[in-house]
């Protein structure tokens, strides 16, 4: 049986044509020959790493306590063992971190903040069918005006000073969902929390140096109904382009800006 961990798609209605997911929507936007691999192929995609399966453990431990629930290690020992270890994953690595980066990550925000909503799934219809459709970290405020929040885990010396525009339209994507589902979203968060990074030896003085613990970083900006509008119309455009690809394959060189898919 999966463990409780295990990723759970948001549901779109029956009958719909398509779902749009806002965490790859960015793809599309900058890097369209990817997003139509992942999309619209039956090329095998990413399946997980080291990165991912902390994430999701740090996540969950995140919605538990916003949720006032338990926290279940013998869970996420199970959602561990669910991956088999390879060069890209180690199940030691991810055990040896993810502790400490959900701990700081509830230690310094999730106990001082009152939320709404915590991994909650919303679903909107952008036209013909086609839906966008998601899980929500967290929403914060109210109703009427809300905020929404995503945690992201990386690995850097380097502490993040600006939400990039990748994840900013993740953001919006959630921003528009929520809005046509009837709330008014007026400001987008993104909530990092860093692995630990362990101080090398110096080649030059042979010293420690720098180690760099876990550590949130809190990233807020607000957003307009201009931002929104803006998302709506590259979800717009987005459905154009899939109902456009499927009248005309021959061009999908063209529509997908990969050379590598122009007929011989």
């Amino acid at each position: 049986m999966p463990s409780e961990l295990a990723y759970v798609p948001a549901a779109v209605p029956e009958g719909a044509k398509f779902k749009i997911s806002p965490s790859s929507f960015s793809k599309f936007i900058e890097k369209p020959y990817l997003w139509y691999q992942d999309n619209l192929t039956d090329a095998e995609g990413f399946t997980y790493n080291t990165s991912t399966v902390l994430g999701t453990i740090v996540h969950y431990c995140a919605e538990k306590v916003a949720k006032h629930e338990e926290v279940n290690v013998k869970d996420i020992e199970a959602y561990i063992d669910e991956h088999e270890a390879n060069e890209t994953f180690d199940p030691e690595d991810v055990r040896a971190n993810y502790l400490n980066m959900a701990e700081t990550l509830v230690n310094d925000y999730v106990l001082s903040n009152e939320f709404l909503e915590a991994e909650t799934q919303h679903c909107a219809e952008i036209k013909d069918g086609y839906y966008a459709a998601g899980t929500l970290d967290a929403l914060q405020g109210t109703v009427d005006d809300c905020m929404v929040v995503d945690y992201k885990t990386y690995s850097s010396k380097t502490k993040p000073r600006a939400i990039p525009a990748y994840y900013k339209y993740q953001l919006l994507v959630y921003a528009y969902i929520l809005q046509k589902e009837g709330y008014n979203p007026t400001r987008v968060r993104l909530v990092y929390i860093n692995r630990n990074i362990d101080g090398d030896i110096s080649e030059k003085t042979g010293k420690q140096l720098k180690c760099y613990p876990p550590e949130t970083t809190v990233l807020t900006e607000s957003i307009t109904q201009d931002d929104i509008d803006f998302i709506k119309s590259m979800l717009e455009l987005c459905v154009d382009t899939v109902e456009f690809h499927k009248n005309h394959p021959e061009l999908a060189h063209i529509i997908w800006h990969d050379p590598r898919l122009k007929p011989e």
